[in-house]
């Protein structure tokens, strides 16, 4: 009862905000960047494109990529990255597979598809982080 007599009327509280480091190891050279994708649940995972809650493009240092992103509404993320080798902005492929270097949060096992949205999610609430280490299939 105090809590609610505690409350001031015609004020919204501010959702809690939270913020995620994102650490990408095993990247193979120092050519290019590495793009990066975190999507918020029914965007459309892994291809969530300009409904990205953010996007990144992270330089490379002795085979790591890093980067915090601050301000982000607490909830449930997937991350999703590649190395855009050649600077295109686009994951390279052949025939239908990634010839450059690729990765999801929870660092999911090699799938003839892309993951899930449930099977590459992560929790964000206060300061989270996830350490993402690419694949090379080429």
């Amino acid at each position: 009862m105090a809590a609610l007599l505690s409350a001031q009327p015609g004020r919204a509280e501010t959702p809690p905000t939270a913020s995620l480091e994102v650490t990408v190891t095993g990247v193979k050279s120092a050519k290019g960047v590495i793009q990066l994708a975190i999507c918020p649940p029914g965007v459309g995972f892994p291809d969530c494109k300009d409904k990205a809650i953010r996007t990144g493009k992270l330089t490379i240092q002795n085979g790591v990529a890093r980067a915090t992103f601050a301000g982000l509404p607490a909830g449930t993320y997937a991350v999703s990255v590649f190395h855009d080798a050649n600077s295109n902005g686009k994951l390279d492929t052949f025939a239908g597979i990634p010839k450059e270097g690729y990765g999801f949060s929870r660092n999911p096992g090699f799938m003839a598809r892309a993951p899930r949205y449930a099977e590459v999610q992560i929790d964000v609430a206060g300061a989270a982080s996830t350490t993402i280490k690419l694949r090379y299939l080429f």
